[in-house]
C-alpha cells in the first residue's frame, strides 16, 4: 500500500492549487492508495477564515468539514483519505507534521498555536500523538531540539524549494529521530513525489500512526 503523508487542497491550504476530489483522482492515476491530508493548521489560518465569515472559534470544526468531505469521495473511490496537520506555532516559520490527534484535543487548537513545540512536544508524547517537523533545513527554518520531536521528515518533495533532504536525513540518524517522507503536494505537478509504502492494508489513523511508531514502512521517493 502507497500513502502519501504530506498533501494540501486548496479548500484549506492559502498555497494550495488543488480541490481535495481532484487530489483523490490524481492520487489514483498515480498509483497510490491514499494520502494524509496535512493542511496548514495555525492561527493565521484561523485568522483568514475568520475574515471570510467562518469565526475562529469554528475553525476547527471547519478544517474537519472539509476533511470529511475529502474523506466521504476518496471512500467512494476507494482510496483512503486521513485527516493529519501541517502545525505553525504563533511568532514561528516552523512546520510540523502532525498524525493521530483526536477532535477533543484538536478542538483546543487556538490555545496550542501559542504553545511552541517544546510544549506541544511533551504533550504530545502524553496523548500518543506523533509529532514530525517538516522540511527542517529549508530556508527560514529552524531546527529545534530533538528531544521535542517523535520524528523528522527525511524527504520532502516540493520541488520549488530545496529541503535539503540529504542533511534532514543525516541529522534523523545522528539523533535517532523517527524519519518519513511526503510529497508536499500543492500543485498538479507535486503529486506523488514521496511517501512511504507499507506491507498489508490499513484503513484507520490509529493504524498508520502504529506502523509509523514501529517504523514497519518503506520510504517512497519518485
Amino acid at each position: 500500500m502507497k500513502i502519501d503523508l504530506h498533501v494540501h487542497s486548496s479548500d484549506l491550504s492559502l498555497c494550495g492549487h488543488i480541490p481535495s476530489y481532484e487530489l483523490v483522482d490524481r492520487y489514483i492515476e498515480a498509483g497510490y492508495d491514499g494520502f494524509v491530508l496535512t493542511n496548514h493548521f495555525s492561527r493565521e489560518m484561523a485568522e483568514h477564515f475568520d475574515r471570510h465569515g467562518i469565526p475562529q472559534s469554528e475553525y476547527f470544526a471547519h478544517y474537519k468539514a472539509c476533511y470529511e468531505k475529502a474523506r466521504a469521495y476518496g471512500a467512494e473511490k476507494g482510496f483512503l483519505v486521513l485527516c493529519g496537520y501541517e502545525f505553525r506555532f504563533n511568532g514561528s516559520s516552523n512546520d510540523y507534521l502532525v498524525y493521530g490527534m483526536l477532535d477533543e484535543i484538536g478542538e483546543n487548537c487556538l490555545e496550542m498555536f501559542g504553545w511552541g513545540p517544546e510544549k506541544f512536544g511533551q504533550f504530545a508524547r502524553e496523548k500518543d500523538i506523533l509529532f514530525y517537523q517538516a522540511h527542517p533545513f529549508r530556508n527560514h527554518m529552524r531546527v529545534v531540539k530533538p528531544s521535542c520531536l517523535f520524528g523528522m521528515e527525511v524527504h520532502n518533495g516540493h520541488p520549488r524549494h530545496d529541503s535539503r533532504n540529504d542533511i534532514a536525513m543525516a541529522w534523523a540518524e545522528k539523533y535517532n529521530l523517527h524519519k518519513i517522507a511526503g510529497s508536499d503536494c500543492h500543485q498538479i505537478e507535486d503529486v506523488g513525489l514521496a511517501g512511504i509504502e507499507i506491507e498489508g492494508t490499513i484503513s484507520t489513523m490509529e493504524e498508520l500512526c502504529q506502523l509509523l511508531r514501529e517504523d514497519r514502512y518503506k520510504i517512497y521517493v519518485r
